[in-house]
């Protein structure tokens, strides 16, 4: 095997293992800030350009940068932040109610 051969596939290599461990990341809920996730998805893209000369003859780089893209537009997206904030204020009104209601028991009733 040719040196840049090899050079080649570390390269492929290396950023697959990125990719998938910002993936793990995003679905793990490590990027919540959007300003992040904003400049995450311009190194992703800085690595695709790196990636694009090699899509057209090999095929493991043409899905790696399918995938990438894929990761950054699901990075782009706010539907989960949203989700998430939604999420958060839900379970805030559910505490509220809960807190609410014994409050109006009163401490007598609460011990028995």
């Amino acid at each position: 095997m040719k040196q840049e051969d090899v050079l080649h596939s570390d390269v492929i290599n290396y950023f697959t293992t990125e990719f998938a461990a910002l993936e793990e990341r995003l679905k793990s809920g490590g990027l919540d800030d959007y300003r992040e996730r904003v400049l995450v998805s311009r190194k992703i893209s800085e690595a695709v350009h790196l990636l694009s000369p090699y899509v057209r003859s090999d095929p493991r780089a043409r899905h790696l940068v399918k995938d990438a893209e894929a990761l950054r537009m699901e990075l782009l997206s706010v539907r989960s932040i949203i989700a998430k904030q939604l999420l958060k204020k839900e379970k805030q009104s559910l505490l509220q109610a809960i807190f609410m209601r014994k409050k109006r028991r009163g401490p007598d009733e609460l011990a028995g």
